[in-house]
């Protein structure tokens, strides 16, 4: 078995959300009422956002690079960060670390090219949607990212910080995420919906949707991450 390390608190509750899944699901794929063994290093979220929302990519390595240092000394055998906005330096950090990194966005791509969609809505941070590299990643796999516009990049942004993460789940914030979705449909024939914030899914499921295939990060990044838990 495999030992795997998440980098966590980015926010805690998404971060109670992946342990409680990666114990569901690694039950489920080994028919087992074992329990799974990882490491979750939990840090500093106001800190670390405060790197990236500034775009003070240097100082993000190097928070994060010590974070999964330490992970490493404990001989985790991969890491995952247990959130999209970091991944705004995931490449830098790939490289500045010896564990193998399982990336939340080149998961959710990969699982998108086996559902026959190739536009989609991105829905995060205001740095997700608009940093670039969900947009990177996603070219390699023949998809096109389509971001809302500013106005509603501002409302995601603020109602995902002052209300999501701290798990404050507004009926009035959930319509308004659907209408915004439905305007991307309306305007550019989005055919899916990326929820590129781990928070996201607190909020916002498939069944809220017609006509709209929801891609939740979280179960995929999970999905991934116990699969590389059990294999030999």
């Amino acid at each position: 078995m495999k030992k795997i390390g998440i980098i966590g608190g980015i926010g805690p509750e998404s971060t109670i959300e992946y342990y409680r899944l990666i114990i569901k699901k690694f039950q489920e794929k080994l028919d087992t009422d074992h329990y799974p063994e990882l490491l979750i290093q939990n840090i500093n979220m106001t800190e670390m956002i405060g790197y990236a929302f500034n775009n003070r990519i240097t100082e993000l390595v190097s928070f994060l690079q010590k974070r999964i240092n330490i992970l490493e000394q404990s001989g985790v055998d991969y890491v995952a960060l247990a959130s999209n906005t970091p991944h705004i330096a995931f490449d830098e950090l790939s490289r500045k670390v010896e564990v193998p990194l399982i990336s939340i966005v080149e998961e959710t791509c990969e699982a998108i090219t086996n559902q026959g969609i190739k536009r989609l809505a991105l829905f995060g941070t205001n740095s997700t949607m608009s940093h670039g590299f969900y947009q990177k990643v996603a070219a390699k796999y023949g998809l096109e990212i389509v971001i809302p516009t500013e106005k509603d990049r501002k409302y995601i942004h603020n109602k995902y910080i002052d209300e999501l993460i701290p798990r404050n789940i507004v009926t009035d914030t959930k319509e308004s995420l659907i209408k915004i979705a439905y305007n991307l449909k309306e305007t550019h024939g989005i055919e899916g919906l990326i929820l590129g914030g781990t928070e996201l899914s607190l909020i916002l499921t498939p069944s809220d949707f017609e006509g709209i295939r929801v891609f939740d990060t979280t179960e995929i990044h999970v999905e991934s991450i116990v699969n590389a838990m059990i294999k030999n």
